[in-house]
């Protein structure tokens, strides 16, 4: 068979072309370092290599993760062995409180130490990293941990994303409570039901601070100060009862019954499904402005979202509750007691009867009604008729003592007998002041005599002013004469009584026009004393309570010696003065003008009964309790404060565990870090076998490639036929 030239031609020219790809693929795998450029080339090898590269994606995925998870690990251990420090240091602060003699001013120093490491720990709790708080779940907020103040400026309640710790005792129903995962690796399934990622299939990154910290107690209430809702406001307030959070929104009345009748209709509305399914017990309001919840823990604060509302003070009394409770059941039948009760910087001695009758509801009842009717007796009403000093009746806080807008406490309880010694008759006398001088021609002015408002002109002179005040004031109550350059006069009354004047006030104002002088004189009838017979008084000088026994004489001068060597025994001298001296007159005073009280009282020989008591409620969470023991301490309950060093102690060792786990869980991080890198090892191995070219083999080839493709050219001129030109040549 005869071969053409051309079909000669054709065979040389494809096989100069396929040695001219090969030579070029083979360059390219060296240039490259791959052995092929696309999966058409090597369609086996490149499925494997792309099951090895996503095997290598997500193996650096799962250790970026265990970083970001190790960080949060390692901030969130450092923090809580800070927290762990500072709660050794709570620990021996209220041990050295609760176990030294110390007098009031020092457990105000403890008090502050205490108020001091609560805001640290605070603010421990607020580290953030990658911006986002470690101890606030879900929420990106800084500060998810905060605390409240009461109205005195003291710390009060501690709150988890604006809710109170103690409000609710499931940490999940705290807002931003989902966990927060990440994959790393272990086989991440979901639930069918909730869409939620197995915990045993991924690693949590997100702490709850509720959890961690604690929440909830036993009981409590919450307490609305009813004086700081005015009239026409709007108001909206967060209600905590029983793990159920209802919001309810208000407008202020301008009488005190009607804003509690309003408030107790919003809490019927916003409660009325839970109390139909008989999961909570009405939330009702009492007229002292405690919200409560028979049986269930009751928490309030101000809505935070609602930017047009006014704000409440609200105090939520779960844990230590500076609320004086009477146990009623401790007391005797148809005896006589008699309390110090303070409010604000008023100290009154109010003497009571327990009631005798045979069933035990009424008789707390008839005993809290004498309680309640010597307490108006000593304080008086406001001007709507509402108690200054109360005794609540409501089931929870049943006996509790309180006044709006003040702190009251209860001290020095004796059980009058009258068998052994006698009681002293003591007058008081007190002289608030109003100054004539002060007060303009033409104006009207509203003075507040023991709660009562009296309304009166200024005159064109003192006299005038004098003159209006007097046809102003009720039957009963008399004026002094004007004194000194301000013509201040005083009010009092035929008994000589208490009279306060609070405030004088022009009604076309807010305008204080006066601020009356304040004090008090403490006279000791000695006329009324008996010959031979022994008498008691109990003084009160500088936080000091003294019970003073003398022995009268027919001889007045030897009575006021006998008083003043009892005195003396008691307050003892400065230098050569006596610090609580009594004069001529039975009058009581100290020589430094300090305030001294004098009351009388008939006391046994029998031990005085115990009855003024506390709800002894503690918090779960560390850092209310803190402050709580601060409470204490500054109000010298040590008995509470006491107790709250067992739970203290109980708490670090919780968070010894919490802090344990943490290691454990560091560990176990660092663990499968480790084996991600080892398996990455070992994928990157695969990878090389499957893609990587092999440089020595693919050189040789090349080079044979090269070899042959310049041999083909030499050959050329065999092959391809002489042109016209080279016969021409």
């Amino acid at each position: 068979m005869r071969i053409t030239n051309s079909t000669i031609l054709r065979g040389y020219n494809r096989d100069l072309n396929r040695l001219m790809t090969m030579k070029s693929q083979c360059q390219n795998r060296i240039t490259t370092a791959r052995k092929f450029s696309r999966a058409s080339e090597a369609p086996l090898s490149a499925a494997k290599a792309l099951n090895v590269r996503r095997s290598l994606y997500n193996s650096a995925q799962y250790k970026e993760n265990l970083s970001v998870a190790d960080k949060f690990y390692t901030e969130a251990e450092t923090s809580l062995l800070q927290v762990s420090e500072k709660m050794a240091t709570v620990r021996e602060t209220l041990v050295a409180a609760c176990n030294t003699t110390k007098d009031t001013q020092d457990y105000a120093i403890y008090s502050e130490q205490l108020e001091t490491i609560a805001k640290e720990l605070c603010s421990i709790f607020n580290t953030d990293t990658a911006g986002r708080a470690i101890f606030g779940g879900e929420s990106d907020d800084s500060m998810p941990f905060t605390i409240e103040e009461d109205s005195y400026g003291n710390l009060n309640t501690v709150c988890y994303h604006g809710i109170p710790v103690n409000a609710l005792d499931d940490p999940s129903s705290f807002p931003y409570s989902t966990p927060v995962t990440v994959d790393i690796g272990l086989g991440m399934s979901l639930d069918e039901n909730t869409l939620q990622a197995d915990p045993q299939s991924v690693l949590d990154i997100s702490f709850n601070g509720a959890k961690i910290t604690g929440c909830g107690a036993e009981k409590g209430t919450a307490d609305i100060d009813l004086n700081t809702i005015k009239p026409d406001r709007k108001y909206c307030i967060d209600v905590y009862a029983g793990n159920i959070k209802k919001t309810i929104e208000f407008t202020g009345k301008a009488k005190r019954a009607d804003n509690v009748a309003e408030i107790n209709s919003k809490l019927q509305d916003a409660f009325k499904k839970e109390v139909a399914y008989d999961k909570i017990k009405q939330p009702t309001v009492d007229e002292n402005g405690v919200i409560y919840s028979e049986g269930s823990l009751v928490n309030a604060v101000n809505n935070e979202y609602h930017k047009t509302a006014e704000k409440l003070t609200i105090d939520n009394d779960a844990g230590y509750t500076d609320k004086f409770k009477l146990n009623f059941a401790a007391l005797e039948d148809n005896k006589e007691y008699s309390i110090d009760v303070t409010m604000g910087s008023i100290t009154k001695s109010v003497s009571f009867r327990a009631d005798g009758d045979a069933d035990p509801e009424t008789r707390e009842n008839n005993t809290i009604a004498n309680l309640q009717a010597a307490l108006d007796d000593a304080f008086g009403k406001d001007s709507d008729g509402n108690h200054l000093v109360s005794v609540s009746t409501n089931p929870v806080t049943k006996g509790c003592l309180s006044a709006e807008g003040a702190k009251v406490t209860v001290k020095d309880t004796l059980k009058i007998t009258g068998t052994d010694v006698n009681g002293a008759a003591v007058k008081s006398t007190h002289y608030d002041q109003i100054d004539l001088v002060k007060l303009n021609n033409g104006t009207t002015y509203t003075v507040k005599i023991n709660g009562t408002a009296v309304q009166f002109q200024g005159g064109a002179t003192t006299t005038d002013t004098l003159n209006n005040l007097k046809a102003a004031l009720p039957s009963g109550l008399t004026l002094s004469e004007p004194m000194g350059s301000t013509k201040a006069v005083n009010i009092t009354n035929a008994s000589g009584d208490f009279v306060t004047i609070s405030e004088v006030q022009n009604p076309a104002s807010t305008q204080t026009a006066i601020k009356p002088t304040k004090g008090a004189k403490y006279t000791v009838d000695l006329n009324s004393l008996s010959d031979g017979k022994e008498y008691s008084l109990k003084v009160v000088y500088n936080n000091k309570a003294k019970l003073i026994n003398f022995t009268a004489s027919a001889d007045k001068d030897q009575t006021v010696s006998s008083i003043q060597g009892a005195l003396v025994t008691a307050f003892g001298r400065d230098g050569l003065q006596n610090n609580v001296t009594i004069d001529g007159d039975g009058v009581v005073t100290a020589y430094n003008g300090d305030p001294v009280s004098v009351t009388s009282m008939l006391v046994g020989k029998e031990d005085d009964p115990e009855i003024t008591q506390r709800d002894v409620i503690y918090s779960n969470n560390y850092i209310q309790l803190t402050i709580d023991a601060a409470r204490a301490l500054r109000e010298g309950d040590i008995d509470y404060a006491n107790g709250c060093i067992d739970r203290i102690v109980s708490s670090n060792e919780h968070l010894l565990v919490q802090i344990a786990d943490l290691g454990c869980n560091e560990d176990f991080i660092d663990f499968n870090i480790e084996k991600l890198t080892t398996r990455e090892t070992n994928l990157a191995e695969r990878q090389n076998e499957l893609e990587v070219t092999d440089a020595e083999k693919e050189i040789t080839l090349w080079k044979t490639y090269e070899a042959l493709y310049n041999a083909c050219l030499q050959m050329s001129s065999s092959v391809v036929p002489n042109s016209i030109f080279n016969y021409i040549k």
